[in-house]
């Protein structure tokens, strides 16, 4: 997958982790995260987003499972018309506190302004 993105497709691997890759075509960005055997594709435009998923496709064999609902255990939720990226790990904790027998318990105050 690496020599695809880098040599075919020309990306470039971020210096600090070797799992990102971007490219920057006409001032437009694309980033590529890979993990194992799943990457997920972050572009300007859906255009770029085809031109990656059509240049993998080419060399290996891919499954397209849409937009990413899931990733690394993180929910993520988008609001286009609001402009928002919502992350959420709901679904963790709900499964830790039952994982220790604490789905009973009730919510306690902390001296602490929440942000909103």
């Amino acid at each position: 997958m690496y020599e695809i993105l880098i040599d075919k497709l020309g990306f470039t691997y971020y210096n600090v982790d070797q799992s990102v890759f971007y490219k920057v075509i006409s001032h437009r960005l694309t980033i590529i995260l890979v993990h194992v055997d799943n990457c997920m594709i972050v572009a300007t435009s859906i255009g770029l987003v085809n031109w990656v998923k059509d240049g993998v496709k080419e060399s290996v064999e891919i499954t397209d499972l849409g937009e990413i609902h899931w990733l690394l255990g993180i929910e993520l939720k988008r609001d286009c018309k609001a402009g928002k990226l919502i992350l959420s790990q709901q679904s963790y904790i709900s499964a830790s506190l039952c994982r220790f027998g604490l789905e009973d318990t009730k919510p306690v105050s902390i001296p602490m302004n929440p942000i909103l």
